[in-house]
């Protein structure tokens, strides 16, 4: 499952290293153990968000569960947050798109009454004005929480 990973934007040569020792630890490449396990397999998928800066503190990275997730969130300290990545695309109406044809079973959890959420707008190289970010979340509408 891919994941949106927030870093904080310092020790830039240390963020994914950290990271990959962590989901190691919390056995994101399986069990070492194992008689099929192979050292080579110990690689995390990463990519950027387009257009994005090699330094930017946005990546894209795959993992097999949201314990592992879970895990290395709260224990790093490099990572701001992780979050499970729902969608993406170059403009609005390519992020309603994915969002809307991401598995409903996945979101549901998330859209119940009795569940909370927040959405927190933010950016890297570039600020964004309140009227802007309220204008981004409101963007957002097709997304059926409850309130």
């Amino acid at each position: 499952m891919w994941y949106l990973c927030v870093f904080y934007h310092r020790l830039l040569d240390y963020r994914k290293p950290e990271f990959e020792s962590l989901a190691d630890l919390f056995g994101a490449f399986g069990d070492k153990r194992s008689s099929d396990f192979n050292t080579q397999d110990k690689v995390l998928q990463w990519r950027l968000p387009k257009h994005h800066h090699p330094d930017s503190p946005f990546h894209f990275v795959h993992l097999p569960s949201e314990d592992v997730a879970r895990n290395i969130a709260n224990r790093s300290i490099l990572v701001k947050g992780i979050y499970e990545l729902w969608g993406e695309g170059n403009d609005f109406e390519e992020l309603e798109e994915a969002v809307k044809s991401y598995p409903d079973e996945r979101k549901l959890p998330y859209l119940e009454s009795e569940s909370t959420f927040k959405v927190t707008v933010d950016s890297f190289g570039k600020v964004l004005s309140l009227q802007e970010q309220n204008e981004r979340i409101q963007g957002l509408s097709y997304i059926p929480f409850k309130v």
